[in-house]
Order: structure tokens, then sequence, then C-alpha cells
């Protein structure tokens, strides 16, 4: 297949051709996700939530590092499939995958279904907080985080019979925690502190 050579929102792909695209190039940090076999291009990512992002990866990443044989791992901007009928190919902020869940991983993606997804802000809040919240509850993913580095806040929804409900979530400047990864705690203020 020839790569098209503008790409654009609204493209019909199939998986294969996903994977042929010669995008995005090594300095744009757009991420082509494509949601039910549509590609849909994200904006590029403001350097605070670039920042925000990257502190919640160290957070996770020096969590698990406490651990002989750690209880999980934790990618960025990694490309999950998704199952569905249609083809949902999804790049979350950060996809965490517990040992034991039966996910694929391979060069070019995750194939399953991660423990706990996170969306860091930015500019298209309305894909984050709707589309994003239904696709990642049908696929059957148990939590997803939503954080908001302005604020210094995260909602953190963990799906009950199909549908995400929201969990105590921390208050402004709070400490981030799950019941899936004991012991991680990360303090929201110290995490996105940089970012105001």
């Amino acid at each position: 297949m020839t790569t098209p050579t503008k790409l654009r929102s609204g493209m019909r792909l199939s998986v294969a051709e996903y994977l042929e695209m010669d995008f995005p190039e090594p300095d744009d940090k757009r991420k082509p996700e494509l949601d039910d076999g549509e590609l849909y291009i994200m904006p590029r990512p403001r350097l605070g939530h670039q920042l925000a992002q990257g502190e919640l990866f160290y957070y996770c990443k020096d969590y698990l590092k406490g651990f002989a044989e750690p209880p999980a791992e934790v990618w960025q901007d990694v490309v999950i499939a998704l199952p569905s009928e249609r083809p949902r190919l999804f790049i979350p902020d950060l996809a965490i995958i517990l040992r034991g869940n039966p996910a694929t991983v391979s060069d070019l993606m995750v194939e399953g279904v991660p423990d706990i997804v996170v969306a860091v802000l930015s500019s298209d809040r309305s894909r984050d907080l709707v589309r994003k919240r239904q696709v990642y509850a049908e696929a059957g993913i148990p939590e997803y985080w939503i954080c908001d580095w302005r604020n210094e806040a995260a909602t953190l929804l963990e799906l009950q019979d199909g549908c995400y409900v929201e969990r105590a979530a921390p208050s402004a400047g709070g400490t981030l925690t799950t019941a899936l990864l004991p012991g991680l705690a990360i303090p929201l203020a110290e995490a996105f502190r940089r970012q105001r």
C-alpha cells in the first residue's frame, strides 16, 4: 500500500494501512488513532501536557522499581489494539498492564485490554471526557484516570457492570492511589507543580 501524502482526520484505514503510515515524524507529537476504522489525528499536546505525562510516568516507573518482580509494566504513547468488531487503535498517554494480564505486547502495539489507561487533559478535552470514556468502558478496561494538570486534580473511573463509576477522587492537590497497585501514591501537586 502507498501511504497517502497528506494524512487527515476522517480518512478510513484498515489496521494494516494504519501500521504502514509514515506518521508521525520524529519531532511530531501528534497521535494518530484509529476509531472504528476512521483516522483521528489528535492535536500536538502543549508543553504542560507533556511535562505532566512525563511526571506521571516517572512516579509509576519509580514505584515499579521497588519490586524484585514488578507487578506491572507502564508505557507512554503506546498503540493499544482494543477488542472490537471495527478497528480501534488508541494511544493513551499512559497504559498500565498488570502481570498476568493476557494482553499481547509486540514491537508494534499492545493487543488486548490494559488494566489502567491514563489521559492527561489537553486541547481536545471532549474526546478524553466523552468518547474515550465510552470506548474504554466498552473494551472492559478496569480503570481510566483523567488527569487535569492545570487544576492539580484527577478523576478516577472504575468499571462496574460495563460502565465507569467515579471513585472517590483525590481533592485538588491530593494523592492519586489505586487498589490495583497497592502502595502507589502520586502526589498531584508535586507531579504537576512544574506545569503551572
